[in-house]
């Protein structure tokens, strides 16, 4: 849709800006007539060479997000891997830390139960 707006405002942007200068010039109907006949093969050529250069615009841009879609699928593959490389590194000092937690876990259940004994 986008790609659409943008070749059309260009188009009519291009048209309008051809005919305010065109009317704008101090010249006679007569003259004006005879300018716009001879120019108008110059437009056709314009609007010619508009409508090939919006459609390598339409083909780069279909180019462009299709490449933008490949690297986001490699960089998420690429972060996938590199967090299960990390998720593997850190194994070893989880189940390091887990045992601290239940020797700590242990120890406070000892000192609950020596505190709570009848002396």
């Amino acid at each position: 849709m986008r790609k659409k707006s943008l070749g059309y405002g260009l188009l009519i942007g291009g048209v309008i800006g051809g005919i305010s200068a065109i009317l704008s010039a101090p010249s006679s109907g007569k003259d004006l007539r005879t300018q716009l006949k001879d120019k108008k093969d110059d437009w056709s050529q314009v609007f010619e060479d508009m409508k090939i250069h919006i459609g390598e615009i339409k083909d780069s841009i279909g180019t462009l997000s299709q490449e933008g879609k490949e690297t986001v699928i490699q960089l998420s593959k690429d972060l996938q891997t590199s967090f299960k490389q990390w998720q593997a590194s850190t194994e070893p000092n989880n189940q390091q830390l887990q045992e601290e937690l239940q020797a700590i876990q242990k120890s406070i259940e000892d000192l609950e139960n020596s505190l709570n004994s009848p002396k």
